[in-house]
């Protein structure tokens, strides 16, 4: 994340701009539903799109052909990847930090105790969350437990948040 530039609002595709609505929970349920084969690859794109996009930017979405819809929900999840670790580990380096599912008091609490943030009732914009989540004190559950997982120093929990966030957008 660079301080001396604002962060994007939005994804630009055939020259028009979607305007992106990434609250942390509206990120979490679409990289969810994009992972759930019960659903057709369409109706996961577009179900993606109406999740990320604001209502106004998710109707004009609605008239792209289907390969503009994937192009679209890759660059919405490009420019949240941005917003993270750019020295990501190789795959074949990566370990399972935590699960935002499996995890959720253990996170919930984290926020709460350090930044007093309530997950359940504030809506954070994601690339807040994923930057907060990154910068958790060694004095939490939430740490302790990553650095178990890891078996690491604190130095290398970056890594790991990197690691989260392609498990959690599937790549």
């Amino acid at each position: 994340m660079k301080l001396g530039f604002s962060l994007k609002k939005y994804v630009a595709l055939r020259g028009k701009k979607y305007y992106l609505d990434v609250g942390f929970r509206n990120v979490m349920r679409a990289a969810a539903l994009l992972k759930d084969s019960g659903i057709s690859e369409r109706m996961r794109v577009s179900a993606g799109l109406k999740l990320l996009l604001t209502h106004t930017s998710h109707t004009r979405s609605l008239f792209l052909p289907c390969a503009a819809k994937f192009a679209l929900l890759d660059g919405i999840f490009t420019l949240l990847e941005s917003a993270g670790n750019n020295n990501a580990p190789s795959p074949s380096a990566r370990k399972n930090l935590l699960s935002l599912e499996d995890d959720g008091a253990l996170i919930y609490g984290a926020f709460m105790q350090t930044y007093g943030i309530d997950l359940q009732k504030d809506d954070i914009d994601w690339r807040e969350f994923y930057a907060l989540l990154s910068c958790i004190p060694e004095n939490t559950a939430l740490f302790c437990v990553m650095k178990a997982r890891l078996s690491m120093t604190s130095e290398d929990l970056n890594d790991g948040l990197e690691t989260l966030f392609n498990q959690l957008i599937g790549r």
